[in-house]
Protein backbone atom coordinates (compact mmCIF):
# COMPACT_ATOMS: atom_id res chain seq x y z
CA UNK A 1 0.00 0.00 0.00
CA UNK A 2 1.68 3.48 -0.97
CA UNK A 3 1.23 5.85 1.36
CA UNK A 4 0.83 9.75 0.41
CA UNK A 5 3.66 12.14 0.65
CA UNK A 6 4.40 15.01 3.12
CA UNK A 7 1.06 18.13 2.51
CA UNK A 8 1.97 21.78 1.84
CA UNK A 9 0.31 22.55 5.28
CA UNK A 10 3.92 20.71 6.91
CA UNK A 11 5.50 23.66 5.46
CA UNK A 12 6.97 25.65 8.35
CA UNK A 13 8.88 28.84 6.75
CA UNK A 14 11.40 30.43 8.86
CA UNK A 15 10.14 34.12 9.30
CA UNK A 16 14.02 34.92 10.16
CA UNK A 17 15.14 33.76 7.65
CA UNK A 18 12.68 35.27 5.62
CA UNK A 19 13.17 38.65 6.96
CA UNK A 20 16.93 38.57 5.99
CA UNK A 21 16.13 38.02 2.43
CA UNK A 22 13.84 41.01 2.17
CA UNK A 23 16.04 43.08 3.99
CA UNK A 24 19.17 41.52 1.89
CA UNK A 25 17.01 42.75 -1.26
CA UNK A 26 16.31 46.14 -0.06
CA UNK A 27 19.97 46.75 1.24
CA UNK A 28 21.25 45.51 -2.21
CA UNK A 29 18.96 48.35 -4.03
CA UNK A 30 16.15 46.18 -5.09
CA UNK A 31 13.02 48.13 -6.42
CA UNK A 32 11.11 46.34 -8.38
CA UNK A 33 10.30 42.54 -8.20
CA UNK A 34 8.05 39.94 -10.46
CA UNK A 35 6.94 36.81 -8.98
CA UNK A 36 4.66 33.97 -9.68
CA UNK A 37 3.23 31.79 -7.02
CA UNK A 38 5.38 29.33 -5.30
CA UNK A 39 5.32 27.03 -2.12
CA UNK A 40 9.16 27.92 -1.21
CA UNK A 41 9.18 31.60 -1.90
CA UNK A 42 5.75 32.54 -0.99
CA UNK A 43 6.58 34.08 2.43
CA UNK A 44 9.21 36.13 1.03
CA UNK A 45 6.79 37.03 -2.03
CA UNK A 46 4.43 38.50 0.57
CA UNK A 47 7.55 40.56 2.77
CA UNK A 48 8.90 42.00 -0.49
CA UNK A 49 4.86 42.74 -1.09
CA UNK A 50 5.04 44.66 1.77
CA UNK A 51 8.06 46.34 1.42
CA UNK A 52 7.35 50.20 0.05
CA UNK A 53 10.63 50.83 -1.36
CA UNK A 54 10.03 47.96 -3.97
CA UNK A 55 7.17 47.66 -6.49
CA UNK A 56 5.97 44.24 -6.54
CA UNK A 57 3.83 42.83 -10.43
CA UNK A 58 2.77 39.23 -9.87
CA UNK A 59 2.99 37.53 -13.43
CA UNK A 60 1.45 34.44 -15.08
CA UNK A 61 4.86 33.06 -16.55
CA UNK A 62 8.28 33.01 -15.77
CA UNK A 63 9.05 34.64 -19.43
CA UNK A 64 6.49 37.67 -18.68
CA UNK A 65 7.98 37.89 -15.39
CA UNK A 66 11.78 38.56 -16.99
CA UNK A 67 10.09 40.51 -19.70
CA UNK A 68 8.44 42.92 -16.51
CA UNK A 69 12.27 42.68 -14.94
CA UNK A 70 13.94 43.88 -18.35
CA UNK A 71 11.66 46.22 -18.88
CA UNK A 72 11.78 47.47 -15.01
CA UNK A 73 15.54 48.36 -15.57
CA UNK A 74 15.28 50.10 -18.68
CA UNK A 75 12.42 52.07 -16.70
CA UNK A 76 15.12 53.17 -14.18
CA UNK A 77 14.83 50.24 -11.42
CA UNK A 78 16.97 47.37 -10.03
CA UNK A 79 14.57 44.03 -10.39
CA UNK A 80 14.93 40.81 -8.78
CA UNK A 81 12.77 37.99 -10.87
CA UNK A 82 10.91 35.71 -7.75
CA UNK A 83 10.18 32.28 -9.34
CA UNK A 84 10.88 28.27 -9.10
CA UNK A 85 13.56 27.13 -11.30
CA UNK A 86 11.44 25.18 -13.24
CA UNK A 87 9.88 27.82 -14.54
CA UNK A 88 13.14 29.31 -15.42
CA UNK A 89 13.26 26.77 -18.50
CA UNK A 90 10.06 28.67 -20.11
CA UNK A 91 12.08 31.36 -20.30
CA UNK A 92 15.07 30.87 -22.39
CA UNK A 93 14.46 33.18 -25.25
CA UNK A 94 14.20 36.05 -23.09
CA UNK A 95 16.70 35.06 -20.84
CA UNK A 96 19.13 34.82 -23.76
CA UNK A 97 18.06 38.19 -24.88
CA UNK A 98 18.95 39.47 -21.47
CA UNK A 99 22.56 38.14 -21.74
CA UNK A 100 23.33 39.02 -25.14
CA UNK A 101 21.87 42.81 -24.20
CA UNK A 102 23.23 42.85 -20.98
CA UNK A 103 20.25 43.56 -19.07
CA UNK A 104 21.09 43.30 -15.50
CA UNK A 105 18.54 41.07 -13.34
CA UNK A 106 18.83 39.15 -10.31
CA UNK A 107 17.09 36.14 -9.96
CA UNK A 108 15.47 34.19 -7.14
CA UNK A 109 15.07 30.63 -7.53
CA UNK A 110 13.39 27.64 -5.61
CA UNK A 111 13.49 23.62 -6.55
CA UNK A 112 16.83 22.69 -7.79
CA UNK A 113 18.90 19.37 -7.36
CA UNK A 114 20.07 19.55 -3.86
CA UNK A 115 18.98 16.88 -1.52
CA UNK A 116 15.57 17.48 0.08
CA UNK A 117 12.86 17.77 -2.11
CA UNK A 118 9.54 16.58 -0.58
CA UNK A 119 7.23 15.96 -3.54
CA UNK A 120 7.97 13.68 -6.35
CA UNK A 121 6.53 16.16 -9.17
CA UNK A 122 9.24 18.49 -9.07
CA UNK A 123 11.78 15.63 -10.04
CA UNK A 124 11.92 16.28 -14.00
CA UNK A 125 12.10 20.01 -13.18
CA UNK A 126 14.91 19.45 -10.43
CA UNK A 127 16.88 18.13 -12.68
CA UNK A 128 16.73 21.45 -15.73
CA UNK A 129 17.59 24.21 -13.40
CA UNK A 130 21.29 24.40 -13.16
CA UNK A 131 21.81 22.91 -16.94
CA UNK A 132 19.60 25.29 -18.21
CA UNK A 133 21.19 28.25 -16.59
CA UNK A 134 25.01 26.68 -17.24
CA UNK A 135 23.95 26.43 -20.88
CA UNK A 136 23.00 30.33 -21.04
CA UNK A 137 26.24 31.02 -19.10
CA UNK A 138 24.37 32.79 -16.23
CA UNK A 139 26.25 32.88 -13.22
CA UNK A 140 24.14 30.96 -10.19
CA UNK A 141 24.80 30.28 -6.41
CA UNK A 142 23.12 27.39 -4.28
CA UNK A 143 22.32 29.05 -1.16
CA UNK A 144 23.23 25.58 1.48
CA UNK A 145 22.84 28.23 4.78
CA UNK A 146 20.31 30.28 5.89
CA UNK A 147 23.11 32.48 7.15
CA UNK A 148 25.14 33.04 3.93
CA UNK A 149 21.64 33.98 2.46
CA UNK A 150 22.38 38.01 2.88
CA UNK A 151 25.87 38.02 1.95
CA UNK A 152 25.07 35.65 -1.30
CA UNK A 153 21.95 38.33 -2.24
CA UNK A 154 24.13 41.42 -2.05
CA UNK A 155 27.02 39.62 -3.40
CA UNK A 156 24.71 38.38 -6.41
CA UNK A 157 23.48 41.99 -7.06
CA UNK A 158 26.90 43.27 -7.15
CA UNK A 159 28.13 41.45 -10.12
CA UNK A 160 24.19 41.92 -11.28
CA UNK A 161 25.16 45.76 -11.24
CA UNK A 162 28.73 45.34 -12.54
CA UNK A 163 28.59 42.76 -15.42
CA UNK A 164 25.47 43.72 -16.56
CA UNK A 165 23.81 40.35 -16.87
CA UNK A 166 21.42 38.07 -15.09
CA UNK A 167 22.96 36.33 -11.86
CA UNK A 168 20.75 33.38 -10.02
CA UNK A 169 20.82 32.51 -6.31
CA UNK A 170 18.83 29.07 -6.09
CA UNK A 171 17.33 28.72 -2.87
CA UNK A 172 16.56 24.69 -1.67
CA UNK A 173 13.74 23.96 0.89
CA UNK A 174 15.62 24.30 3.69
CA UNK A 175 16.95 27.74 3.68
CA UNK A 176 13.78 29.04 4.13
CA UNK A 177 11.95 26.58 6.17
CA UNK A 178 12.38 25.17 9.72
Amino acid sequence: MQTAGPSRVEYRHDMDAVESVRAALVEAGITFAAYLPDTILHPVIRAVEATPEITTVGVTREDEGVGACIGAFLGGKWPVLLCEGSGLGLSGLILARAVVQRTPLLILASHNTVLGERHDYTSATRRTTEPFLQGLNIPYVVAMRKEELPLLIREAQLTVQGDRRPIAVLLPRHTLHQ
